[in-house]
């Protein structure tokens, strides 16, 4: 159950269907699909903000009851086992508010993971152990019209059904992505697959959950007009038949129960840790994640930095909705923000190149060298050769980075330079010398990922850049303007 549960974060449904008939039947998570089914809230329309790979709600927010206490739930949020645990715990709390209910998925077996599909339902939408239409609501009914009648099985014909999984409900997806596990980088898959001996995960036909019981008529167009409490599923279903090994799918664990946790692999080779441009122990290196962090071993290599770097989200200002609400830029740009353990000292940011006017995708790097080592503006600057670091993967697209010398009455004036990351990278570790330029206090370099023509497809790194002092001008490879002769 834990490859099916991995996949809640994946597609975490959150849309809101317009509703007929009486909405005070109806509640938040028959209709937000709200991550773990709590329930009792009518014309809740709030945003649903699951944590973790579990996507969990349950006990995370103080406006509903049963809030986990600050310990617990800082676990949910900062430790992947505990979520998945607290996600374990919730799906098999649904499994026992169905079993409460004699609502049975075939033979009821737990052991057969096609029966988990109503589990998988109510985990997704709750499940309404109340009232006279106690049982599973109607918007992850297979038969919901909101999905496309001659919809296949999510993923097993095409990974793109990925591209566009509103057209499955949550549990086809969950489903669909244990049959299918993701798949890496070089293509390998992700997990392992359950054990199948039917080679795929029996799935129940769309009609399966409609009948005169919730005023359903699965030839109608739309199978359940009223759109309210009336349209609960609230009994047993069957769609395989007598169970045993050969029809049904069971569990397959890469690792035994009670196994301690699997060291951490790299797939890619990440070069030397402490890695100097042109081999040259006088740059001044002002790396993404600065001084004092461990990735893969490095540790802090106890080098002179004299320089910060940052990073900022969005365009850093905020934009009124047309109906009357705000919109903060920042927030947008971090969802397409990531980390990757590559290039120097085995760690870079990533994002990806956005078109100009897309300043809510905007993600803007800086390296700034230690004011304490530029001159101030009225006297002579200070020249270096400036490299940058590329990782050997994770790199893709044409950018372009800003060179600025600081405010200095020289006459000095920024300058550009734009280059391929991945051509340059050539899938190496490597550094690329840019070419001299002179700074004052306030230089610094500048990269962001807003790029002409770009799609929003090809990722932008943000590794490490280096300094080192200089006496004569080189153009270099960007044909730099150095404004300090």
């Amino acid at each position: 159950m834990l490859a099916i549960l991995a996949q809640e974060s994946n597609f975490k449904q959150a849309s809101w269907h317009s509703m007929n008939g009486d909405s005070g039947n109806v509640t938040r998570s028959d209709w937000l699909g709200n991550g773990n089914g709590i329930h009792g809230y009518p014309d809740v329309t709030a945003a649903d903000c699951g944590y973790g790979i579990a996507q969990v709600t349950t006990g995370m927010d103080s406006a509903y009851p049963d809030q986990l206490d600050t310990l617990h739930a800082g676990a949910v949020t900062t430790d992947y086992a505990a979520n998945i645990a607290a996600g374990l715990g919730i799906l098999g709390e649904k499994w026992n508010q169905l079993k409460g209910l004699g609502m049975n998925a075939n033979s009821g077996s737990a052991a057969y993971i096609e029966n988990w599909y109503m589990a998988l339902w109510g985990y997704n939408s709750g499940v309404y152990t109340g009232g006279s239409n106690a049982g599973l609501g109607f918007f992850n009914n297979p038969i919901n019209p909101s999905y496309p009648a001659d919809r296949d099985p999510f993923l097993r014909y095409s990974y793109d059904d990925a591209s566009h999984p509103g057209e499955w409900n949550y549990p086809e997806k969950i489903l669909g992505w244990a049959e299918n596990p993701q798949r890496t980088w070089n293509n390998e898959e992700s997990y392992v697959r359950p054990n199948m001996p039917l080679s795929v995960l029996k799935t129940p036909p769309y009609g399966t959950f409609c009948d005169a019981s919730n005023a359903c008529d699965p030839a109608a167009a739309d199978p359940c007009p009223s759109w309210n409490n009336l349209c609960y599923w609230g009994k047993s279903a069957e769609w395989i038949g007598s169970q045993s090994g050969s029809n049904s799918s069971t569990e397959n664990l890469r690792y035994s129960l009670g196994s301690s946790e699997p060291a951490l692999q790299s797939k890619y080779d990440h070069g030397n840790c402490s890695d100097w441009p042109n081999g040259n122990s006088n740059a001044i290196v002002i790396d993404d994640l600065g001084e004092h962090e461990d990735t893969y071993g490095c540790g802090d290599s106890g080098r002179t930095w004299d320089g910060k770097f940052t990073l900022q989200s969005g365009d850093n200002f905020t934009m009124q909705r047309e109906d009357s609400t705000y919109r903060a830029t920042p927030y947008i740009a971090n969802i397409d923000l990531h980390q990757l353990g590559a290039g120097h000292d085995h760690h870079v940011y990533f994002t990806h190149s956005y078109p100009y006017g897309e300043i809510f995708h905007k993600v803007t790097g800086r390296w700034q060298i230690n004011p304490k080592l530029l001159p101030s503006g009225d006297q002579p600057g200070n020249r270096y050769r400036v490299f940058v670091h590329l990782p050997s993967h994770g790199a893709e697209a044409a950018i372009g980075y800003d060179f600025i010398p600081g405010e200095n009455t020289a006459g000095a004036e920024p300058d550009h330079c734009s280059i391929n990351q991945k051509t340059r990278s050539a899938g190496e570790e490597t550094w690329v010398e840019m070419g001299t330029f002179t700074f004052w206090k306030g230089g610094r370099i500048e990269l962001d990922n807003i790029q002409k023509g770009a799609t929003g497809d090809d990722n932008v790194v943000f590794d490490a850049v280096g300094f080192i002092p200089a006496t004569l001008a080189d153009p270099g490879i960007c044909s730099l303007n150095d404004g300090g002769l």
